[in-house]
């Protein structure tokens, strides 16, 4: 069994394209504004078209109106959201679709809040990203170990920050989680991918088996 592998903040065609054939089982879209990946909706809608029959596309939005998730959601074709600002458990829910809650981690009670949206509307799958200034894209990592607090959360845990075609395979055997994304470790420049960085992350993750015994 392999590691889920999220390529995020996907702007252009052919990087798109590249990702899936390299194996990705997801991509994040970004629609948060301020940010350098961020995507118009007509682009989006292009991008989510070229999801093979079990890739997920997923919209990461930040403290954005739930109307405005919804439209998004409708209009582009998302199969999931990710959360990534800072929304409450409450506000987890009524999209549509499943919910990825991204929480920034500092230390131990950055996961003890994690618990907090497990069971809450529709959050599907946790997120844990390093705490870069702003919301993500940073490249920042944070203390893998710990993951180990949310074994027995209920739900997947996505692990993200920092991670490159380099550590990726360090990270996977630390944290054995469901999946991993990476958006910074993969580019040329912010929102242009390099194609050759995103095979070799791919290519690393995957090569863990999450079977084998740590030792």
């Amino acid at each position: 069994m392999s590691v889920r592998v999220k390529i995020c903040g996907v702007t252009r065609l052919e990087d798109a394209r590249a990702a899936w054939d390299a194996g990705a089982d997801a991509l994040g879209l970004n629609f948060y504004p301020r940010s350098p990946r961020y995507v118009e909706t007509a682009k989006a809608a292009e991008l989510a078209r070229t999801r093979p029959g079990l890739g997920a596309v997923v919209g990461v939005f930040v403290n954005e109106s739930p109307d405005i998730i919804r439209a998004k959601v409708r209009e582009c074709g998302l199969t999931a959201v990710q959360l990534h600002g800072d929304e409450p458990p409450e506000a987890c829910m009524g999209f549509g679709v499943p919910v990825i809650k991204a929480l920034r981690v500092r230390g131990p009670e950055d996961v003890a809040k994690a618990r907090s949206y497990v069971g809450s509307g529709d959050v599907a799958t946790l997120l844990l990203d390093g705490a870069a200034p702003g919301y993500g894209g940073g490249g920042v990592t944070f203390d893998w170990s710990l993951v180990a607090q949310l074994v027995d959360v209920g739900v997947p845990v996505l692990v993200a920050g920092g991670l490159t075609p380099g550590n990726v395979a360090e990270a996977v055997r630390a944290t054995r989680p469901y999946g991993v994304d990476v958006a910074s470790g993969v580019e040329a420049s912010p929102g242009i991918k390099d194609v050759e960085a995103v095979r070799s992350f791919i290519r690393a993750a995957k090569a863990v088996n999450l079977w084998e015994r740590q030792t």
